[in-house]
């Protein structure tokens, strides 16, 4: 097992699962030291345990407890600790050697850190021809003495590292051997499902785990979802789950999940995993009449419910009348429940119908309805009152019509003289120098016949200024003497004067006057 402390994060709905392994840190960050060195050693627990004291191991072997978290060392082995009764860190590997040159590789190195691989003398003498080999192949050479930089550590530098040079250009000296570790800075992601033979048109859960170091929990990091054939479910997001709301058989496929992290650049895909869609065999397959019976009028819309009790996936339901091949309707949808309609049933509609249910497994029909459409018996009686009325009521907008064109005509006949309702005053120089009022009323057409275009009036003088009671019906009491003059007034002929004016017969001598200045009173 490699000598670093490993997180474990899963990543389920943004939170963080994690565990309590301790891990143990070197000062100088070295693995390699000339003998004699003394190395600080701290075991930084989990927060899962309260701090206490620390147990410390060597070569498997209790070396010491301590009160705090730190121990020095200058002894080659490996070391472990616990603190609390927690589990055991992952061990580190030192190595004190008596040479007079030494490989010094940084601890602990991740993916996409910088290092630097120094060929260090013990005492500081120059150095020159300086070769630096991996897995004892030399990788770089120098001149003069230089240190080796890499940018971004990547999983593929691990190895066996050491260094040869030559001291005072005389001497040829060769480092201890080193070993590189590069830890991942997440694993590489495990794709989970809830359920990789989900029945169709269940919801279904993917989660992309991962596993990183304490020490780089501030790593932020983007997860992908993908189909075969590399169809992104969800784009880059910087949640770990991925929810498909109903999986059909057309989502059957192989899936797997992608992860980036922000800085440093770095990419990593799970394996991927099979998921197909289980299908459950329709039964259960039922038709059902709305409104709800048997019979149904002539006219009405009818509608017809096919249904099934189980079944999964595109459900392809059909109507069917016995006695028939055709099929009625036909409906494809991922539904337990369709719907046929007829607008309006007539009678030749009457018979039995039935409905079919498939979704590729198998055909299941429903059991038959009969459906008797019987004769709308109102609609009849109904045309025959809606004739009647709407005779009646155009014979009455023609009555209507007749009375305001005879109301019309009429009224044009007399429309430029004086109006009806309005009392004719007649003021004539009297001896008596009294007003006189002549007061016309038109006489009903039952009381005095209308020749022509001719208005016969009744007219009765009062005196003025005298209160004179009169009945409810507008005329003179009989008690009293009145002086009547029956009056004329017919509207001038073409030929008259062209003004249009009235004149006015007086009956008793026939003379004809102009207006009303020569209206006699007997």
């Amino acid at each position: 097992m490699e000598p670093f402390f490993i997180l474990a994060l899963a990543l389920v709905s943004g939170k963080f699962a994690l565990s309590s392994k301790p891990m143990i840190f070197i000062n100088p960050p070295w693995t390699t030291f000339f003998k004699g060195e003394k190395v600080l050693l701290t075991c930084n627990g989990s927060h899962f345990y309260a701090p206490g004291k620390t147990k410390w191991y060597h070569k498997g072997k209790m070396l010491q407890e301590t009160s705090g978290n730190n121990i020095k060392v200058n002894s080659s082995g490996t070391y472990k600790c616990t603190t609390n009764n927690s589990p055991l860190s992952d061990s580190v590997t030192l190595i004190f050697s008596p040479v007079l040159l030494t490989m010094r590789i940084p601890y602990p190195v991740f993916e996409g850190d910088s290092l630097i691989l120094r060929c260090q003398e013990k005492d500081n003498d120059t150095l020159t021809h300086v070769t630096y080999y991996k897995n004892k192949k030399p990788f770089s050479a120098f001149n003069q003495n230089s240190n080796v930089f890499i940018p971004q550590a990547r999983l593929s530098d691990r190895g066996r590292y050491f260094c040869a040079a030559i001291k005072h250009k005389l001497r040829k000296i060769i480092s201890n051997e080193a070993v590189l570790h590069i830890h991942e800075l997440f694993s590489h992601p495990v794709l989970e499902t809830t359920d990789s033979q989900p029945i169709e048109g269940s919801a279904v859960t993917l989660r992309c785990e991962i596993w990183i170091s304490p020490q780089k929990s501030n790593i932020q990091f983007l997860f992908s979802f993908f189909r075969d054939p590399g169809i992104m479910l969800l784009g880059q997001s910087r949640a770990g789950e991925c929810q498909i709301s109903k999986f059909w058989r057309e989502d059957s496929g192989s899936y797997w999940c992608e992860v980036e992290t922000v800085y440093p650049q770095l990419y990593k895909q799970s394996h991927p995993i099979m998921m197909r869609a289980r299908r459950i065999p329709i039964t259960g397959v039922h038709i059902e009449v709305q409104p709800h019976g048997k019979h149904v009028i002539a006219g009405q819309k009818l509608v017809l419910l096919c249904s099934v009790a189980e079944g999964s996936g595109t459900i392809t339901f059909s109507w069917h009348k016995e006695g028939t091949e055709a099929i009625l309707e036909k409906k494809i949808q991922h539904s337990m429940v369709a719907e046929f309609t007829i607008s309006a049933v007539r009678e030749n509609d009457s018979g039995k119908y039935y409905c079919t249910a498939d979704n590729n497994s198998s055909l299941i029909p429903s059991h038959s309805v009969s459906i008797t459409v019987k004769r709308n018996e109102r609609g009849p009686l109904i045309a025959v009152i809606t004739v009647a009325l709407g005779s009646v009521l155009g014979f009455i907008a023609v009555a209507l019509l007749v009375y305001f064109k005879h109301q019309r005509k009429s009224g044009q006949n007399y429309s430029t003289d004086l109006p009806r309702s309005l009392p004719i005053q007649i003021q004539e120089t009297m001896e008596s120098n009294a007003c006189t009022q002549l007061e016309l009323q038109e006489i009903h057409s039952d009381e005095t016949p209308v020749v022509e275009d001719v208005i016969y009036s009744e007219v009765w003088s009062t005196q003025q200024g005298k209160e004179e009671a009169e009945d409810a019906s507008g005329k003179p009491p009989l008690d009293k003497d009145y002086s009547v003059i029956y009056l004329v007034v017919k509207k001038e002929e073409a030929q008259g004067d062209s003004t249009g004016s009235s004149q006015i017969v007086n009956e008793s001598n026939g003379d004809t006057t102009d207006g009303f200045k020569n209206v006699q009173l007997s």
